[in-house]
């Protein structure tokens, strides 16, 4: 059952990861390679850039570790029922999460950047 419980979180970070993956990519292609992108801003203000690299993939390298961790958690030894289903719990709240939190910035990014252009 356990296990069961830790394969269900392992798909909730698959498919969240799975999407940042991709628009990051999109994303990725419409900027050149010496594009300093958005990652700090007030309303319409930016306030800080950082390479392309950098911002894009920040969110989601955090997200992967974020995520491995809480696998290595959700297969403790000692781990019961209620454990992990509190882990299960965390894992299916924070996958969704950190890919809605990806999709804004990059959504938040472009915009500044296609304003600039203008």
């Amino acid at each position: 059952m356990i296990q069961g419980l830790s394969i269900a979180g392992d798909v909730f970070w698959i498919v969240a990861l799975a999407l940042m993956a991709s628009f990051t990519l999109a994303v990725w292609k419409r900027l050149g390679p010496d594009a300093r992108v958005p990652v700090l801003w007030r309303r319409d203000e930016v306030l800080m850039r950082a390479p392309r690299a950098v911002a894009l993939l920040a969110i989601p390298v955090g997200a992967f570790l974020i995520g491995a961790w809480l696998k290595i958690e959700s297969r403790a030894p000692h781990l019961d029922l209620t454990g992990a289903l509190v882990v299960l719990g965390v894992r299916v709240t924070l996958a969704p999460l950190f890919a809605l939190l990806q999709v804004g910035r990059l959504q938040k990014a472009l915009a500044l950047l296609d304003g600039e252009t203008r």
